[in-house]
């Protein structure tokens, strides 16, 4: 979620004191022998730092990495890597450190493959309330995101920075990331993902339209779930919940084996070696209506464009032509949330370790290239075929089935989740007429837990009911009563209020039931 003015004012006032100082107050608070319950509460104590500050450029200090020499004396374990190549929980990266996880322990030393220095690993400083706790980890843009014993998740900022700059925090939530903290829940696979105007500058739409990235940046933790088929977001400026979904491939039964995120791209790959990328964020996808303007007209061209909506569709990628495993990853590069690069852990035909990797705008095969490594190998394999397999082992619908009855016409909703979006709305005239329109539905801003998807506390859906031009332009005289009753035009604003039970359209005087 992102800033306003009134929001960067607000929150730098509320962290500017704390940003300077908290690190160093904070360190020695835990010590040998302390029970669990004083732990905790050191944690949660951890409220400082920087993080969810409106980024500023850096002054340009020269890159040392991690201070040490190449050669220079290490304690580092020497079970950790020479190079890393894919970004998961336990080996991460962004452009300018690799990190990993050993023991409880977080290293790091510089990302040679980008700033060629030669160094070896040093530890990464923690707060002593987690540290030789750390049981997961995953860096995007300056951001690194360290998980706990407990799960408890802790956020680390200028990691694009001098080490020096480092700094932790345990916040999470309303208002603008000063929450009291949040828990990661059980996942598949889970991995951090931020979008910032330094780094990315701007959106990309479906129309091609950029769109300038907010100060606040886009950070999400994303999480794969349910036997592969939920897909989460968990934003540090909204609630501590589990309730902002996106739909996942194949609206939503294709069942994912794994899961990377980067730069609001997610990459998804099933157990048969089918893999799907889609664009997509908080701001993006339109759930911000209170700082950015959408629209489902034709933005093309416009002089001052709006979001275009629907949001960008699910990206089928090309097989790739060899064995690969469930160790997927995928890294931001350039500007506009265009380019991003796909890594795929596999072997080549002389069974040499390495990965597959090409860019996410090719739709070619032959786009991927192998690279060996020698390192050893992280996921499973799969049994990757060569044909389209990604209806095979197929989940089910998620969703309910809803009717209308109205004087004059019934109509149905069916599957409706509000989340797979669109939806199918089947209208049936009493004059034995019936034709299709399209529900189209967006998340709301929320600054509240709730529960995912619908119970019988209503929750707040944004709605466009879309009609072809079939039916605007039909000639028969009770579909054209119909048209000018209850539309305005191709697209005509549909919010609703949805429980379990039924779906409330304030401004249409429509209640749907659901259909037991």
């Amino acid at each position: 979620m992102r800033t306003g003015l009134v929001a960067v004012i607000v929150l730098a006032s509320l962290l500017a004191c704390a940003s300077a100082s908290a690190q160093p107050s904070l360190s020695g608070v835990i010590t040998d022998g302390i029970d669990g319950a004083a732990r905790q509460a050191s944690c949660r104590a951890l409220t400082g730092g920087t993080t969810g500050v409106p980024e500023t450029p850096s002054p340009g200090l020269p890159d040392r990495g991690n201070g040490l020499a190449a050669g220079a004396p290490s304690n580092a374990p020497r079970s950790l890597p020479g190079r890393l190549v894919l970004r998961t929980t336990r080996t991460t990266f962004n452009r300018r450190y690799w990190f990993a996880l050993d023991q409880g322990r977080v290293w790091y030393r510089s990302n040679t493959d980008v700033t060629g220095i030669a160094q070896p690993w040093t530890e990464l400083p923690t707060p002593p309330c987690f540290e030789g706790q750390v049981t997961g980890i995953s860096a995007d843009d300056d951001e690194l995101i360290a998980i706990d014993s407990d799960r408890r998740v802790y956020t680390m900022d200028g990691a694009l920075g001098d080490p020096a700059q480092f700094n932790w925090t345990s916040r999470w939530g309303p208002p603008f990331w000063t929450g009291a903290g949040r828990t990661l829940p059980p996942a598949i696979a889970w991995s951090w993902s931020v979008v910032s105007p330094n780094e990315d500058g701007n959106w990309t739409d479906p129309a091609g339209n950029t769109h300038g990235i907010g100060a606040g940046k886009v950070s999400h933790i994303w999480a794969l779930s349910d036997q592969g088929q939920r897909l989460t977001f968990m934003d540090p400026w909204l609630p501590d919940d589990e309730s902002y979904e996106m739909c996942g491939p194949r609206r939503g039964r294709f069942r994912s084996v794994a899961m990377s995120a980067s730069g609001s791209t997610v990459f998804v790959v099933g157990r048969h070696g089918d893999m799907y990328t889609r664009i997509y964020d908080f701001d993006l996808s339109g759930d911000d209506s209170l700082f950015f303007t959408y629209s489902y007209e034709d933005q093309r061209g416009q002089a001052n464009p709006a979001i275009q909506l629907p949001a960008a569709a699910w990206v089928h990628q090309p097989k790739i032509p060899g064995r690969i495993t469930s160790a997927i990853s995928i890294e931001k590069v350039g500007p506009n949330v265009v380019h991003r690069t796909l890594r795929v852990e596999g072997l080549d035909r002389r069974g040499r370790t390495g990965y597959w990797e090409k860019d996410i705008v090719p739709l070619s095969a032959g786009a991927w290239r192998f690279h060996v490594s020698g390192l050893p190998l992280q996921g499973r394999p799969l049994a990757n075929r060569r044909r389209d397999t990604s209806a095979l082992g197929f989940g089910p619908v998620d969703g309910g089935h809803y009717v209308l009855h109205q004087d004059g016409f019934t109509a149905s909703l069916q599957p409706f989740d509000g989340t797979c979006t669109p939806t199918v709305l089947s209208v049936a005239l009493s004059s034995g007429r019936r034709f299709k329109l399209l529900l189209h539905t967006t998340d709301q801003i929320r600054q509240t837990p709730r529960g995912r998807g619908f119970d019988e506390d209503p929750r707040g859906v944004s709605g466009t009911i879309e009609a072809p031009p079939a039916v605007l332009n039909s000639s028969d005289p009770a579909v054209k009563a119909w048209v000018a009753r209850w539309l305005i035009g191709r697209f005509t604003t549909a919010d609703l209020q949805a429980t379990t039970s039924r779906l409330v359209f304030p401004a249409q005087g429509w209640t749907f039931t659901a259909r037991r």
